[in-house]
């Protein structure tokens, strides 16, 4: 199978590993969401409904039953096929066996520091490393409280430990980062780093006359069109 990353589909991997547990109506997905702090999910009312109607055109999920809650919309409840069980496995298991390159914006940002002066990328990861330290002590709460108020297992909270690894492991990552430019094993200033492209674009240059002094080109020549001639034949 195909496998599937964007976010909405994992709106849709995760209605589909919901509906595993017991057949459930759309606003129970979504609380259930809140509860699990699905926070990629939560809030994308659209999304989720839009999941719901592709996961059962595909087979994967269908009606069991429609219910109605005093004066509340008709609720349809919806439950996994067997068919949406096998679907849930493979993607799952692909998507834990696989990685896939899906480009962190702060990926992109690292690449590019070398655009902005030393002082300010200093001063731009320092300010993040105190915003990841806030972001762990935020999941750590959360994951105490998931699994002490709520009493979830420790099995469904395993992405918030994940979301606290990375989180940690960055905040190390930029510290020795921050360490080498302060003590000078990394270094840059808009001198060197001009230096360094240009440099680069003339050993390209060098490179691309060199190809065409080893492999000429032969260009066509273009036909020369002879001007109409102006003159006229005089007549007898």
């Amino acid at each position: 199978m195909e496998i599937r990353t964007q976010p909405k589909d994992m709106v849709a991997l995760t209605t589909l590993s919901l509906l595993s547990e017991q057949p459930c109506h759309p606003y129970e997905i979504q609380r259930l969401l809140r509860e699990r702090h699905k926070a990629y999910a939560v809030g994308k009312t659209r999304t989720l409904y839009r999941a719901i109607d592709e996961l059962e055109a595909a087979g994967y999920i269908e009606p069991l039953e429609v219910s109605r809650d005093g004066r509340r919309p008709e609720r349809t409840v919806y439950r996994i096929t067997p068919e949406g069980s096998e679907e849930l496995e493979n993607w799952l298991a692909d998507l834990l066996a696989t990685p896939v390159d899906e480009t962190p914006v702060f990926q992109v940002a690292v690449g590019l520091l070398g655009y902005i002066t030393q002082e300010r990328a200093e001063g731009a990861l320092a300010t993040r490393v105190v915003a990841l330290h806030a972001r762990v002590s935020a999941l750590a709460s959360t994951l105490s409280m998931a699994q002490d108020d709520l009493g979830l297992p420790r099995l469904v909270l395993l992405e918030l430990e994940h979301a606290m690894a990375l989180a940690s492991a960055e905040i190390e990552w930029i510290r020795s980062i921050i360490a080498d430019m302060q003590s000078g094993a990394l270094i840059w200033n808009e001198a060197l780093i001009r230096a360094h492209f240009e440099a680069m674009h003339a050993a390209a240059a060098e490179r691309r006359n060199r190809l065409r002094e080893t492999h000429p080109t032969k260009l066509p020549q273009r036909e020369r069109r002879e001007p109409a001639s102006t003159h006229r034949e005089e007549t007898p």
